[in-house]
């Protein structure tokens, strides 16, 4: 039987909402005609037999044509690991003389990527809530192009001018700018189409991507040339905006924020089936406006509740500990750390594999996060990840205090291999989960912002820094101190992160404002929900 139109239906969405219902625009970008957002439930265009699972097809769907701009991302950050060693020696036909693997300039080359994402993480979210989030997600293939059309350019001007290494610098910027703003954009798109029942599965889609990007890097950019590789990274933009442009939906929810109730049903049975009872979630997410015209959205709702203080503190912690335990010193230096380890496996062979085995873990993970919960994984991933880098410290120090270590040259593979399987379990997953799930409407926004310019602010510090610590300390003091951390985040985990598996919004943020000693009868007043019915 062939599905209707309606089934199928994914798509470009009237521009217009009807006439006459909303007509003046709150200060946060709310229309209103002064009157309440709250529908007539009996007028809404809700048919018999509703149900309240929809379909999902096509919300994976919308979260893989979404998540797919995370790819361009991965390629970015993943690029510096195998194009570094090529541009550093005269063996290549792009060659830049006098630039040095673990030189300043390689280590700005690397670094400028995570500092330009933090410039796009700033505006993005703000960009979403006025233009919409379909929109704002198309235009972040312009710093990707940017990017990658500087990068092709680099070989003539190094030719004429010797002047590739700063254009160098620009093209990583660029590239930054995009892989910051998509990192804003693309977890709230993802859960605002997302049922409950599955939002945590197309939350870790998110990462997923990230991890194909830079396992394609790893492969493209060991095996093609400087002008192919990058040639190719341009092109793969193509599909992605073809799809974007005929095939994404905008998010229900920002419509039902910009008063376009009749659109905001369409676009939920083209994602949750015809069958699907769109008049209980649009009473909800109509609730949810109501909500954000009472409150700002800014720092003074973030910080104003005990539940937000926690909120944001058990985000911004997640992001740390998930940066500073090393994994993007690893993802960024893996072929130097296996040709400095002396690996018996060759170094872009083993690079290749840790890039496998990451998008492999992310699937795992896709499938276990809402069947095992958040705050298990967390606790798990900090503490195998400790075992892992420990070891690997103890190898390098072997090999700095001059012992024979021929018998063990398979040990670094397996410690960094195991390392990005523990990582992918929780700390490479999980906590853009839990950001999508922490903060109401009004809050998440700016929340998501500041997590994501952590998180990028981050990645600087460790790239930026990374050369200069195995100068300092040498390999094994710093791997030690990264496994010193990640037993931290381990016991962050523990203590302070809350369980947020099967729980709706209201139920995590009565957990988060809980306090041991509070009567309960206090608490329920304090965070009783608003009919949506008036009574």
């Amino acid at each position: 039987m062939q599905p209707s139109s309606q089934d199928t239906e994914m798509a470009q969405l009237p521009s217009d909402s009807k006439p006459g219902m909303y007509t003046e625009e709150s200060s946060n970008g709310i229309k209103g005609s002064g009157q309440p957002l709250r529908p007539n439930l009996t007028q809404l265009p809700v048919k018999a037999g509703c149900k309240q699972e929809g379909r999902k097809l096509f919300q994976y769907l919308a979260t893989l044509i979404a998540g797919s701009i995370m790819a361009q991302s991965g390629m970015n950050l993943g690029w510096t690991s195998p194009v570094l060693p090529h541009i550093t020696k005269n063996t290549t036909s792009f060659y830049i003389e006098g630039l040095l693997e673990d030189g300043d300039e390689s280590s700005w080359i690397t670094s400028l990527m995570p500092l330009g994402a933090i410039l796009g993480a700033v505006p993005s979210g703000k960009a979403a809530d006025r233009f919409g989030r379909k929109p704002v997600i198309g235009v972040t293939v312009l710093p990707f192009l940017i990017c990658w059309v500087l990068m092709l350019l680099a070989p003539s001007v190094q030719a004429a001018y010797k002047l590739a290494v700063p254009l160098l610098y620009v093209a990583r910027f660029f590239g930054g700018i995009g892989a910051g703003a998509a990192c804003v954009l693309v977890p709230v798109y993802i859960g605002e189409i997302a049922e409950p029942s599955i939002r945590g599965t197309l939350g870790t889609f998110f990462p997923i991507f990230f991890s194909l990007g830079i396992v394609f890097s790893y492969i493209a950019g060991a095996y093609m040339s400087f002008l192919a590789f990058n040639g190719l990274c341009c092109a793969l933009l193509v599909p992605f905006l073809v799809s974007v442009v005929f095939f994404l939906p905008e998010s229900p929810t920002w419509l039902v924020q910009k008063g376009r109730k009749p659109e905001a049903c369409k676009v939920l049975r083209s994602l949750r089936g015809s069958k699907y009872d769109v008049g209980q979630e649009i009473a909800e997410l109509i609730e949810e406006c109501e909500q954000m015209q009472i409150k700002e959205g800014g720092l003074k709702d973030l910080l104003g509740t005990k539940a937000g203080r926690k909120a944001i503190g058990t985000c911004v912690g997640l992001m740390w500990f998930q940066q500073m335990c090393g994994i993007d010193a690893v993802l960024f230096y893996t072929v130097q750390i296996f040709e400095v380890s002396k690996s018996s496996v060759d170094a872009n062979v083993a690079t290749i594999i840790i890039g496998i085995i990451e998008v492999v873990m992310g699937l795992i993970v896709a499938v276990t996060i809402d069947r095992f919960g958040r705050k298990p994984l967390l606790v798990f991933s900090g503490s195998a990840m400790t075992l892992c880098l420990g070891v690997l410290g103890y190898y390098y120090r072997m090999m700095e205090d001059g012992q024979n270590v021929d018998s063990l040259t398979w040990l670094p593979l397996t410690c960094i291999g195991m390392f990005n399987v523990v990582f992918s379990l929780g700390y490479g997953s999980v906590p853009y989960s839990i950001i999508s799930e922490l903060f109401p409407p009004e809050t998440k926004g700016i929340a998501g912002s500041i997590s994501i310019m952590t998180n990028w602010f981050l990645v600087f510090l460790v790239t930026r820094t990374f050369h200069m610590l195995t100068k300092a300390l040498h390999e094994s003091v710093t791997f030690w101190l990264f496994a010193s951390v990640c037993a931290m985040a381990a016991l962050f985990a523990y203590v302070y992160v809350p369980e947020t598996k099967g729980k709706t919004l209201h139920e995590i943020q009565m957990k988060l404002a809980r306090r041991k000693k509070r009567d309960k009868r206090e608490l329920d007043a304090e965070t009783k929900p608003i009919p949506l019915v008036p009574a």
